[in-house]
């Protein structure tokens, strides 16, 4: 039996990307409602939702009449390759806007100093992951919401062409 080649990080991290990409392409629905499904997806995947992003997801999508796959799929653009980016990235935003060294705020909370400092920490952190997660979500709106349309008018160009005496498919 033949040993599977390891795949490097960055293959890996490619490899999610494409799969979430060409599943949020396929799927069926109105554009519109397939970037607001993924951008709440993607909210709540940022966001510390502590493993309850992707139902949270579907069940605002399924109550808001967007589409609960590409919510859901959303979600796992925080995955193990891209949670310590988003982790350093709220952290230090927060710092930036409190001005306050992170390092510092961390540091006494990873020391135990006092529980004043993990509330201040917890607070600069939240502040910075929910203007990252607003952002995430605005531009994987626009960005979902244009690829999905990109992708269907490709599709009915190619269908033109290799089928040119054919009514297109709806």
């Amino acid at each position: 039996m033949a040993r599977k080649r390891r795949r490097s990080i960055l293959e890996r991290f490619r490899r999610i990307f494409r799969y979430i990409y060409l599943r949020l392409a396929r799927v069926g629905g109105d554009p519109r409602h397939i970037g607001l499904g993924f951008a709440v997806g993607v909210f709540l995947g940022i966001f510390p939702t502590f493993g309850v992003g992707a139902p949270l997801a579907l069940l605002i999508a399924s109550l808001l009449r967007w589409n609960r796959i590409s919510a859901v799929l959303g979600t796992l653009v925080m995955n193990p390759f891209t949670t310590p980016f988003f982790w350093t990235l709220s952290g230090s935003l927060g710092a930036a806007i409190f001005r306050v060294d992170a390092k510092k705020v961390l540091q006494s909370v990873g020391d135990g100093e006092r529980m004043k400092s993990l509330s201040e920490a917890a607070l600069i952190y939240l502040t910075g992951n929910t203007i990252i997660s607003l952002a995430g979500a605005v531009v994987s709106y626009f960005v979902s919401r244009n690829l999905v349309m990109a992708y269907r008018e490709n599709r009915q160009k190619l269908w033109k062409q290799t089928h040119p005496s054919s009514k297109p498919d709806p």
